[in-house]
């Protein structure tokens, strides 16, 4: 399939270079990037149209992996419009525009559910509690009007960023956990991290079946931030005695679901046999030793 261009958008991003380099043993790829985009990438603003409309026009792509977005919930609920210009407007150009034999994959969230009834399908139905939700079930609804649209539906992403800063939900507990300033962490939610490696897969998986639809791929285990927090800490053999649960709703200014819990049946009834990775052995975590403990 290597005769086949495929344009993977935030491909600068957390989730968006891991896709590329798994991506990259198949396809020829074509990498949109916009603040971080590095040497090789398009740097495009994808919530300029005419920018938009002009690289569509040039690169004429086979296939389209749509991952540039807004990921912050309470940035997206502090403002709405400027989340509208990157996670809505530029899939309705790219839906206006790509003929209808171009698969279109779009990844989307868990949060386009409520939280209220768990676990989740992928024809339940949607209820957002939040804005980075809604933006994401609009988008869902222009990409499932395509004849060769995929919807792919995602929890919270783990895994290790170019740099320390740039890795996420783990570089972020680490940070509390060696802070020693007293803090307290949601115990209410139940989050089912999933490996950034792990979705780069299913999504090369999925593009080689080719069908159209919505498919959730998601981790096993669910526990809340304080439980997470409490084992990460274990496997760097520190304590948390600063660390607290936190019960009340969440201070936040985006309202979080408590469980979002997506099923992955109907891509393994399609035969991908998940690997389910979180914690792999342990380590101290002195300077950037990642791939050790997660």
């Amino acid at each position: 399939m290597k005769d086949l261009k495929c344009l993977v958008t935030g491909a600068s991003g957390f989730l968006g270079r891991q896709v590329a380099s798994r991506l990259r043993q198949e396809y020829q790829l074509v990498l949109q990037g916009h603040q971080h985009a590095s040497e090789g990438m398009l740097a495009i603003d994808l919530r300029d149209s005419d920018q938009l409309r002009k690289m569509l026009d040039n690169v004429q792509p086979d296939i389209v992996v749509h991952g540039a977005a807004y990921r912050d919930p309470d940035f997206c609920e502090a403002y709405r419009e400027e989340v509208r210009r990157l996670n809505v407007c530029p899939t309705e150009v790219f839906t206006e525009i790509l003929p209808d034999e171009v698969p279109f994959l779009f990844i989307s969230s868990d949060y386009v559910f409520d939280g209220l009834h768990p676990p989740y399908q992928e024809d339940d139905v949607r209820n957002p509690v939040n804005a980075d939700g809604h933006s994401k079930m609009v988008s869902e609804d222009r990409v499932l009007q395509r004849a060769r649209g995929i919807v792919l539906r995602v929890p919270l992403l783990i895994g290790a960023g170019l740099t320390w800063e740039g890795s996420g939900f783990i570089q972020k507990t680490v940070h509390v956990i060696q802070s020693k300033e007293r803090v307290e962490i949601d115990d209410r939610g139940i989050r089912f991290p999933v490996w950034i490696d792990d979705v780069a897969d299913v999504i090369a998986f999925l593009l080689k079946k080719s069908l159209p639809g919505v498919f959730h791929y998601s981790g096993l285990r669910g526990v809340t931030k304080y439980a997470w927090t409490k084992e990460i800490a274990d496997r760097l053999g520190t304590s948390i005695e600063h660390v607290f649960p936190c019960y009340n709703e969440s201070r936040t200014k985006a309202m979080r679901p408590l469980n979002t819990q997506p099923l992955t049946t109907k891509v393994q009834n399609l035969g991908y046999t998940p690997v389910y990775r979180l914690f792999r052995g342990r380590g101290t975590c002195s300077g950037y030793v990642f791939k050790d403990i997660i």
